[in-house]
């Protein structure tokens, strides 16, 4: 497969998860929220703080998006694969994910404080939420240090005659 489908291929992977996302965050969530509401409205006060968790939960996702994407634009150039702006996006969104392995917890946590936590949301989808950004991150992170050893050679490379 050449580099410039690849980049393409990629790139429109990206443009549909933002899609569903949006979808996701910005559809989906309040009218399930509107719709608990009208099930048991004693919970008719965690309707917004629960709609801005998600919503801070998604800033860093959405957010990870732009550096993907030039990324993901970079591969289509020859030789622009592996480089320092590469190794440093990589890391910017290992850096979000990490950033969402705090948010997603500490906003159940203050979900649950305020009484609208479901024992076994609470119980089963945190950690797995947790752990899956966590895996992410640390993966980001090894490949931004391969890259970055990558365009360190490359470099090194290019400066021997």
């Amino acid at each position: 497969m050449k580099t410039k489908t690849m980049s393409a291929l990629l790139r429109a992977v990206l443009l549909a998860a933002g899609a569903l996302l949006a979808v996701f965050f910005f559809l989906f969530l309040p009218f399930y929220g509107t719709d608990t509401v009208r099930a048991a409205p004693e919970f008719a006060w965690a309707y917004w703080p629960c709609l801005v968790w998600a919503w801070a939960f998604a800033v860093p996702i959405f957010w990870a998006l732009v550096p993907a994407w030039r990324v993901c634009g970079s591969i289509a150039v020859k030789g622009m694969a592996f480089t320092g702006k590469n190794a440093r996006d990589l890391r910017t969104i290992s850096r979000l994910a990490f950033a969402d392995a705090v948010i997603f917890p500490a906003g159940m946590l203050i979900v649950a404080y305020l009484g609208a936590g479901s024992a076994p949301l609470t119980l089963l989808i945190t950690p797995l939420v947790t752990f899956c950004c966590l895996a992410a991150g640390i993966v980001l992170y090894v490949l931004s240090r391969l890259v970055a050893d990558a365009a360190a050679l490359r470099e090194d490379n290019d400066l021997t005659i």
